[in-house]
């Protein structure tokens, strides 16, 4: 190598460096345990405020029995824990996931990043409508067994075991309902040790397949573990439930809307997130800028952009969606209220409010297109998962952010279908097809927009 290639590569190199210095990403050990530090104290904090949202909406005639309906019963996609609970005990159940997932980073000794605080909203989104404090664990416990067998450090692969707890709902399901046990010899001990046993070879298998899905989609969907989940959901379904000629579970109740209480949760802890994140940028949005440049592929805000200027994104990405929920006049149930906690998820990774606008933009053109309408429950959820596709509208431009948009609103009731709704990844699983399909086809046909001007690419004569 010559003197000027390498004068030049160390210089690439510095240039980099000072970049990501400049832009707030950690530097050394002491920022990067102040970032942990940061990181537990939002999470902390939503737990804190979801537990305070159960205290003030608590009520006693109802909520302890139904606090243990939510433990003791089924729980599909879209199960409105409003309706098969309270309100007061749905938050109350966010509240203790919440502290449950932070427990499990702090005792584990994990480095947390925007990939950590992903798969912390995603388990307390979910737990309005699919997770709760009784069918997370088994999960967890198989990627722990995973890490043991393996010989892995369990902090490394946190995350992937909270990202595992979206196939949770089969632990619910076979220790509840599952009819092929009826009659069985102390059938209660038998369903709790096989729906333990199916949970944990879930947590088992999703660190490896895990692994393997960027290279699905190529990073174009933010949620990787929703291509595996969604893959082994349908492998599982099909054995337990197709194979074994049983019947398939409905997964229809959806109670009254509660919008003042949804509406009011998601602006305090929006503006809440604003403001905390305003302090401890020493109150300047300087930097925000940037965030809404990002074309959100390959993105992790809490390193590029530093935690505060995250917790200002989440912030006003909440705002924004929760503007958009109410606009479309979705009923505000536990679902819609879940899938406003889950959307936050992503404005940690990529997702922004000028990436995801055209994804919005396309729903509602399928909407006035197609036979269902845009405030429709399951098309309520749907698009909280469709804002993963943002780094197709972020890289190839806004058409193709509202043409995928379309796409998704199409598909995604459809392939609730395949694992019968015990997949909650379905919206995310949804994306990672529409990204092996489209994303070839934008990238052979156009130039992404972070490279230059979106043209059409010709092929030299």
């Amino acid at each position: 190598m010559g003197m000027k290639t390498f004068e030049r590569a160390v210089g690439s190199v510095v240039r980099q460096t000072a970049s990501k210095a400049a832009f707030g990403g950690p530097k050394d050990q002491n920022l990067i345990r102040r970032d942990n530090r940061q990181i537990l104290m939002i999470m902390l904090f939503y737990s804190a405020a979801a537990l305070l949202a159960a205290v003030l909406t608590w009520d006693m005639s109802k909520s302890p029995a139904g606090f243990i309906r939510i433990l003791s019963h089924p729980s599909q996609l879209t199960i409105d824990y409003f309706c098969l609970g309270t309100a007061g005990t749905s938050f109350l159940n966010s509240a203790l996931v919440g502290l449950s997932c932070t427990a499990l980073y702090r005792l584990s000794g994990a480095k947390l990043n925007g990939v950590s605080l992903m798969a912390f909203f995603l388990a307390v989104g979910f737990s309005f409508f699919g997770i709760n404090l009784y069918n997370i664990w088994p999960c967890i416990l198989g990627t722990w067994l995973f890490a043991r067998v393996s010989r892995e450090r369990f902090a490394d692969l946190c995350g992937i075991a909270l990202f595992s707890t979206g196939l949770a709902p089969f632990v619910s399901e076979i220790t509840w309902r599952y009819p092929v046990f009826e009659g069985f010899p102390a059938t209660l001990a038998f369903r709790l040790l096989f729906a333990a046993a199916i949970g944990a070879l879930i947590g088992f298998l999703m660190p490896v397949l895990c692994r393997h899905s960027p290279n699905l989609h190529r990073g174009y969907s933010l949620y990787n573990a929703a291509a595996v989940a969604g893959l082994l959901g349908i492998l599982l379904f099909s054995c337990l439930y197709r194979a074994a000629g049983v019947e398939i579970p409905s997964n229809t109740e959806i109670g009254d809307s509660h919008t003042a209480v949804v509406l009011g949760f998601s602006a305090v802890l929006s503006v809440s997130a604003i403001t905390a994140g305003l302090g401890m940028n020493r109150w300047r949005i300087s930097g925000y800028g940037e965030i809404l440049k990002s074309t959100g592929y390959g993105c992790d805000f809490t390193r590029d952009a530093g935690i505060p200027l995250t917790l200002v994104n989440i912030g006003v990405f909440g705002l924004f969606v929760t503007a958009y929920y109410t606009v479309t006049g979705a009923a505000m149930t536990g679902p819609t209220a879940g899938s406003i906690i889950c959307l936050l998820a992503v404005a940690s990774c990529g997702a922004h409010c000028l990436n995801v606008l055209p994804l919005m933009i396309g729903y509602a053109l399928a909407a006035s297109l197609c036979s269902f309408r845009i405030n429709d429950q399951a098309i309520i959820v749907g698009f909280c998962f469709s804002a993963a596709l943002c780094p197709i509208s972020g890289r190839f431009g806004a058409a193709a952010g509202i043409a995928v948009g379309i796409l998704h609103a199409c598909m995604v009731t459809t392939v609730v279908t395949a694992h019968g709704g015990m997949c909650l990844y379905n919206g995310g699983f949804t994306c990672s097809i529409l990204a092996i399909l489209t994303v070839p086809l934008l990238e052979h046909f156009f130039i992404p927009r972070d490279r230059m001007a979106l043209l059409p690419k010709r092929k030299p004569r």
